[in-house]
């Protein structure tokens, strides 16, 4: 039986700060999903920080970080050096609607950040049709078992049209095949993240 990964280090309840944040909570799922020798992939690498979270992973055996700026390659490839794990991953400057010809297998794990790039102005931002047609495009490849994670940000010009559009997406889902979880801090302001969690149950 392959060894499901992140059990050992999985935080407890007294590990308040692992709840603090959507991007957060997205990582806790990919950690109890992926299993050894997995493909996992983050579709909006921004800044580089999903991805080595992806590439510190035991077990892992392909890692695919995509972005359509330029920035945010250089800006994930720099991280990924300084923390000496730049063979584990390939980088694509890539629109993420294409990501499932670069797919060769059924993923444990797909990750989207969407909003703007940190640091970036919001010319840099996720636009609500590509990211649900992205999302749409790469729930078939997740293989059973495997999760889908997306951040939603509806604080920003553009960004609750957009959390409402993936939102739509997830709705659609067969709940023979999925099961779709959304989580949000109810008692933060200035409409924090939403997180939404797709559990792949059985092929389609």
């Amino acid at each position: 039986m392959k060894k499901l990964l992140g059990q050992d280090n999985f935080p407890g309840s007294h590990e308040n700060s692992a709840f603090r944040n959507a991007v957060n909570l997205a990582k806790l799922a990919v950690k109890r999903a992926v299993i050894a020798g997995d493909t996992v992939v983050d579709a909006t690498c921004g800044n580089g920080h999903d991805t080595l979270f992806l590439a510190q992973l035991d077990g892992i055996e392909e890692i695919l970080a995509f972005d359509i700026a330029d920035r945010a390659i250089e800006n994930t490839a720099r991280l990924l050096e300084e923390n000496s794990l730049s063979e584990r991953v390939t980088l694509y400057q890539e629109n993420f609607k294409l990501i499932p010809e670069y797919i060769k297998k059924p993923a444990g794990a797909v990750m989207f950040n969407l909003g703007y790039l940190p640091g970036a102005g919001l010319e840099t931002a996720t636009r609500a049709e590509d990211s649900s047609l992205a999302i749409k495009s790469v729930l078939p490849l997740l293989r059973v078992g495997g999760v889908l994670t997306a951040v939603c940000y509806p604080g920003h010009p553009g960004g609750s049209e957009e959390a409402r559009q993936v939102a739509g997406v997830m709705n659609s889902l067969d709940q023979k095949e999925f099961e779709v979880v959304e989580m949000k801090f109810v008692n933060q302001i200035n409409n924090p993240p939403v997180l939404m969690v797709v559990h792949k149950l059985k092929g389609g």
